[in-house]
């Protein structure tokens, strides 16, 4: 499978990734300065060469740089076009060595089962103490015995964003089906999360979906492109088109375009439509191909230091899994971004949803069908 169905950064080109980091330079700045934060459990040792398979910009270059440099990391970094490559390289002989991989946590039982996670203790990534409760007892990053295959990093929501000048804010994703939006919406390019989406807003079980319950989505989500202007290809593109005017709101959309547009003194603002709210999480997690384990743990413990983590929030945009490191944001546009006060309650009332297996099993649809199904949408 080819498509990208997960983070938003995912989708960025280096030059909308770099425009993301500008709007908060400012805050970005505070990051390098926090490397000795108190009161942390002190990083684990570890040297050598480490071999590092993700998203560009996953690496955290910037904010890891004096770690690798104090502890002699050589850091070899591969980047990916979509999840898929993960398991297609770590599972082929390409993939002996590799030592650090992430993964978007709707993947966690399928990977399981290929037998792709390196499990760990607990102690082993002190740090995991840092972040909310829920990060540290989720089944996503939890295998069977209770030991971790993964340690969350960043979290973010799929948002509405919209013209705050053109338009009063959606109510719903369902109200972007009216006629007043008619060829003035734009959707975009993420088919798994499009589709987790739709699916939630119909209350339809995405990871035991029937054939009759993708039919279903997939004439929502028809109506929706029966209003939209295009099919924007990344959420740069979306940002774009908001920014011109050429749409007043977006399916599905990310916090991040807010600040974006503000660069450029254009009012677009998002809303958390609470009829299909859908919530995104990586991980870092090491594969069976690990061959330097000290060095893996290492950085998935530095990972959940303040330094990186303010480096999440300012730089990637996304939100911090550390409620001490979310005290220490600067700017209050990127605070402001994720619902930091009330994370407990929040997830809690919005379980996480995951994608269908990748084998048949009775009525059910499995991944490749919802990729056949998105692109059938397009197509129509």
């Amino acid at each position: 499978m080819s498509e990208n169905v997960t983070l938003a950064v995912r989708w960025m080109t280096r030059r909308e990734f770099l425009k993301g980091m500008s709007a908060v330079a400012a805050s970005a700045a505070l990051a390098g300065t926090m490397g000795g934060c108190g009161g942390q459990p002190s990083v684990s040792k570890g040297s050598g060469q480490l071999d590092f398979l993700s998203w560009e910009g996953y690496d955290m270059l910037a904010a890891t740089e004096q770690w690798r440099k104090d502890n002699n990391i050589d850091l070899k970094s591969a980047y990916i076009g979509s999840s898929e490559d993960v398991p297609a390289k770590v599972l082929s002989p390409a993939g002996a060595g590799i030592d650090v991989i992430t993964y978007f946590y709707a993947y966690y039982k399928s990977w399981a089962d290929l037998g792709l996670f390196e499990s760990f203790a607990a102690d082993e990534v002190p740090n995991m103490k840092r972040m909310y409760p829920y990060f540290q007892e989720g089944e996503y990053w939890r295998l069977p015995d209770k030991s971790y295959m993964g340690v969350p990093f960043t979290w973010l929501t799929y948002v509405c964003n919209y013209r705050s000048d053109l338009i009063e804010p959606p109510q719903s994703w369902e109200e972007l089906t009216s006629d007043k939006y008619k060829g003035k919406l734009a959707i975009v390019e993420d088919p798994g999360a499009n589709i987790l989406v739709a699916a939630t807003v119909l209350g339809i079980q995405t990871d035991t979906m029937t054939r009759a319950e993708l039919e279903e989505t997939k004439k929502f989500l028809l109506a929706l492109k029966a209003n939209a202007k295009t099919i924007a290809p990344s959420y740069g593109d979306l940002s774009n088109l908001l920014i011109s005017g050429e749409v007043v709101a977006g399916f599905i959309g990310w916090a991040a375009l807010d600040l974006w547009a503000g660069q450029e003194g254009v009012p677009v603002k998002s809303v958390l439509p609470p009829d299909g709210v859908v919530i995104s999480i990586d991980a870092y997690a090491m594969p069976k191909t690990v061959d330097n384990r000290d060095a893996a743990l290492a950085w998935m413990n530095l990972m959940l230091t303040d330094e990186v983590q303010l480096a999440v929030a300012n730089e990637l945009l996304t939100a911090t899994v550390c409620p001490d490191t979310a005290k220490l944001i600067a700017d209050p546009a990127v605070k402001a971004m994720y619902d930091y006060d009330n994370f407990n309650s929040f997830v809690q009332q919005y379980p996480l949803h995951l994608f269908p297996p990748n084998e048949v099993t009775g009525d059910q649809v499995t991944f490749a069908d919802w990729l056949k199904a998105w692109e059938e949408i397009k197509a129509a």
